[in-house]
């Protein structure tokens, strides 16, 4: 049984891995593997993601002890479908008869179907998508999930706690004046995030949390720090970049929380978020470099929120 994150290995260009060549690339051994990632659902789920390989035939459910590709959402059944590959690296999908049915691209499953690359594939109420993904992208949503597992993490958004401003951001603030190297931090903070809990409960809250946090962690890099500062409240830290990236990065991470499809946490919900950037200057303190990114983000809050904030 496989677990619900898949660590990626330094190579994933082994024999029994499904392999497709990149199109229009000429490169010898150029492939991408075929790769189920979730991309919609309970926030324990997103990021999980099973790397196909030859021959193989996962059953999908909510049952650990039979599943190989397990989800824990209560929509999903207990064995709800089977996904098969073979040394072609045909994809086919079979719905057990599960109670919530198995839909590709909105359709349901009735018989055995085929899978390609770009479909998603809906198990009950989680969202799955067949990507074609480089190995330098599966080791990155390796790492992702080591992060998600490390030990002292926040237990509900799973970043870091505010500890690490304490012991482990002051060498990173030496490490960069001793080399000269630019320093950026981000405030994000979730727009109207009490009505959220007011309209729809705080577990659907805490939901909200546990998604955004996993939307952040797979679109940053491996040594940008995220840290719960507080409530909904997010720090990134941003190590040799400079202003204008950080402003960039804030702003792709803004467009991927509008844009997640958040009506299956919550009829009609709708999640924005507004952030603050800044850049350290020599010799400035690190609470009033923090201090000024929290500023920028309340410029944001009043300039109509869902949007990004420069400290200059």
């Amino acid at each position: 049984m496989r677990p619900p994150f898949v660590s990626a290995p330094e190579s994933v260009d082994t024999e029994d891995t499904v392999r497709i060549p990149v199109p229009g690339s000429s490169r010898t051994g150029s492939v991408r593997v075929p790769t189920l990632k979730v991309v919609a659902g309970p926030g324990r789920d997103m990021l999980s993601f099973w790397p196909l390989g030859q021959s193989e035939q996962l059953l999908v459910g909510r049952d650990d002890r039979e599943a190989s590709l397990v989800l824990s959402d209560a929509t999903v059944s207990k064995r709800h479908a089977l996904i098969r590959t073979d040394a072609q690296g045909a994809i086919v999908v079979e719905d057990l008869r599960s109670t919530n049915g198995t839909s590709i691209n909105g359709i349901r499953v009735q018989l055995p179907v085929a899978l390609h690359p770009g479909d998603n594939l809906e198990i009950g109420g989680v969202l799955l998508r067949l990507e074609l993904l480089s190995s330098e992208e599966l080791h990155h949503l390796g790492r992702v999930a080591q992060r998600i597992s490390e030990a002292g993490s926040d237990p509900l958004t799973r970043l870091r706690t505010r500890r690490y401003l304490e012991e482990d951001l002051p060498e990173l603030v030496e490490r960069s004046v001793a080399t000269s190297s630019p320093l950026c931090c981000g405030f994000l903070d979730l727009d109207g995030f009490k009505a959220i809990n007011d309209s729809y409960g705080h577990k659907v809250g805490d939901e909200v949390l546990a998604r955004t946090s996993r939307i952040i962690l797979a679109d940053v890099r491996d040594e940008d720090v995220c840290i719960r500062y507080g409530g909904e409240e997010i720090l990134i830290i941003f190590p040799g970049t400079r202003l204008e990236a950080a402003f960039g990065a804030a702003d792709r991470l803004r467009r991927s929380i509008a844009g997640h499809d958040w009506h299956r946490t919550a009829p009609d919900l709708r999640v924005t978020a507004s952030f603050g950037v800044a850049e350290r200057h020599r010799d400035e303190p690190t609470d009033r470099w923090i201090d000024r990114a929290d500023r920028a983000l309340y410029q944001a809050k009043s300039s109509g929120r869902n949007c990004v904030r420069k400290a200059l």
